[in-house]
Formats: C-alpha cells, sequence, structure tokens
C-alpha cells in the first residue's frame, strides 16, 4: 500500500513530490575527505525510514512528470501487484524501454537516468532493519483513506464524509491522458448504477484536477461525459495528505475499496476493470466490505 500512495503524484501524486537534491556539489582534497564523505553519506542513508526514501522516489518522478506521465500512460493496463513486488527502478526501467519510441535520445536517458536513481533507492528500502520493515507492512495492513476536504467537478463541496454515508466506496484513480483509464469510464459506470442498491458508490479521482486547474477539471468533464459516464469524480489540495496519497499512485488505472470508517479494504487493484481478473478481485472486495457493515 506504501508503494502505491507513495508517488506520481502519481506523479505525483501523483503527484506531490519535490526535487530530490542529493547530488552533491564539489570534489574531496584528498582521500580522508573522500573517505569521511562517503561514510557520512552511508550513515544518513541507513538513518532514513522507508516513508523519507519513498518521498525521494517521488520526488525524482516529479522532477520529469511530464516524461513519466507519457511512460505510465503507455503501460499495460494489467499490471499488477505482482508486477511491482520486485525493485520498482528495475519496472520502470522496462517501462521506459517499451516506450523508448515516444522520447528523444535526451528524454531517454534522462528516464534511464531516473529509474537508475530509484534502483538504488529502492536497494536501500530493502536492507532497511526488518523491525522498519514489520512496522512499515503493519501500516500497510490497517490502511486508511485519508481525511480530506475538496469539492466535485462541478464545484460541490465534499469532504471524507461520503464515506460514511456508503455501505462502501469503490475510488478510481485516473487522469486523462491515461487511455486505459478512459477505456473503463463506462464499465466504472455501469458498476456505479449496479451497486447502488449495495449502499455503494464509484468516486473518481483525476490526478490533474488535484489543484483545481479549471482547464483540467474542464477537460475531465469532457471525458466523462463522452463516455457518458455521470459517476462523482472528485478533487483535494495536492498538498494535502490525501493529495500526496492520490499522488503516490504509480500505476493507472488503480482502483481501491474504502468501507464506511474509511479504512481501505484488501489490495488496491492496478489496472482496468474492464479486464475480468480485476473485475473479479474488485467484486471480492466489495463482498467483503458488504459482509463486514452488515456484521454477517
Amino acid at each position: 500500500m506504501k508503494r502505491i500512495a507513495a508517488i506520481l503524484t502519481s506523479l505525483v501524486l501523483v503527484f506531490s513530490l519535490a526535487a530530490c537534491g542529493s547530488q552533491q556539489a564539489g570534489t574531496a582534497a584528498g582521500s580522508e575527505a573522500a573517505s569521511t564523505a562517503s561514510s557520512e553519506t552511508a550513515s544518513a542513508a541507513q538513518t532514513k525510514t522507508e516513508e523519507q526514501l519513498l518521498a525521494e522516489e517521488n520526488d525524482i518522478l516529479t522532477a520529469n512528470d511530464e516524461l513519466w506521465e507519457k511512460v505510465f500512460a503507455s503501460m499495460d493496463k494489467n499490471v499488477t501487484q505482482t508486477t511491482l513486488s520486485n525493485n520498482y527502478g528495475d519496472f520502470l526501467m522496462d517501462a521506459v524501454d517499451n516506450a523508448k519510441d515516444q522520447f528523444t535520445e535526451e528524454e531517454y536517458a534522462s528516464l534511464k537516468a531516473d529509474a537508475d536513481k530509484i534502483r538504488e533507492i529502492e536497494n536501500q528500502i530493502t536492507a532497511l532493519p526488518q523491525d522498519e520493515a514489520t512496522s512499515q507492512s503493519a501500516a500497510e495492513n490497517g490502511s486508511t483513506f485519508p481525511q480530506f476536504e475538496g469539492k466535485d467537478l462541478d464545484g460541490n463541496s465534499v469532504d471524507s464524509s461520503l464515506f460514511a454515508n456508503n455501505a462502501f466506496t469503490v475510488v478510481n484513480f485516473w487522469f486523462s491522458g491515461c487511455k486505459p483509464c478512459v477505456d473503463e469510464m463506462d464499465d466504472l459506470d455501469a458498476l456505479n448504477q449496479r451497486i447502488k442498491e449495495q449502499g455503494g458508490e464509484v468516486i473518481g479521482v483525476n490526478t490533474e484536477t488535484l489543484d483545481g486547474n479549471a482547464d483540467n477539471v474542464a477537460t475531465a468533464k469532457k471525458i466523462l461525459e463522452s463516455a457518458g459516464a455521470s459517476f462523482r469524480n472528485i478533487y483535494f489540495d495536492p498538498d494535502s495528505e490525501a493529495g500526496k496519497f492520490a499522488l503516490g499512485i504509480m500505476a493507472f488505472p488503480t482502483t481501491c475499496v474504502v468501507d464506511r470508517q474509511g479504512n481501505i479494504v484488501g489490495e488496491p487493484i492496478m489496472g482496468g476493470i474492464d479486464q475480468e481478473a480485476n473485475m473479479a478481485t474488485l467484486e471480492k472486495l466489495i463482498a467483503d466490505a458488504v459482509a463486514s457493515d452488515t456484521g454477517k
């Protein structure tokens, strides 16, 4: 969950990421100075938490967000948790290679360099003490959707209380340039109509609208209208915890189920629900949320 909720900010989330200024300026005057600097760097890395290291990854992606949006948009819609289970830097390397034809040589080199930096950070995360990893895992298993106040695309105020008003809420993260995201809009709308009788609702979060940019909001509304989709889409402050959560999405579309208490049920689904396997997983998560809500 941390992996999904820590980047793009997406780009994050999808973007709420700042430049990772870890490059050192200047050179060592002697071998002793170089050794000292290296030791200090290693020591600093060891004291970083997984959250801090993930923030650095986010910073790297944000610095080249327009290029990375193209990479993410070209990804196979069937990205799964298994796909992301290994080093995320390797995953990004493969994604960049698959989209190579979309970039100039300079852009391609820049993306590869970013992926290589993220690979190194992933190695640092892997090397974290076991108690740190255990702590992170516990947080992931009991994750809640961050509190928020925002608006829907028509300007009406919304906040986290919408979860309490539903037996469960299906939250779909997308962005306008993501073809797999757009392709599943009609499926999401059909799902929204179907789950109403169960007390459920589909809510969309277009990460490009988080800052309330009028042009981006208009584009998102046009996409929804073209697809005949009427389910609510909302946005909130990208600098809020919910904004950071959304901007941390690394694969689009991503869908999760939130229960009445605001808890995220199970693991997020990466890839379109127009895929049979993903829809089956979503149905299982919905059933779990309904059972929990009714006490059955």
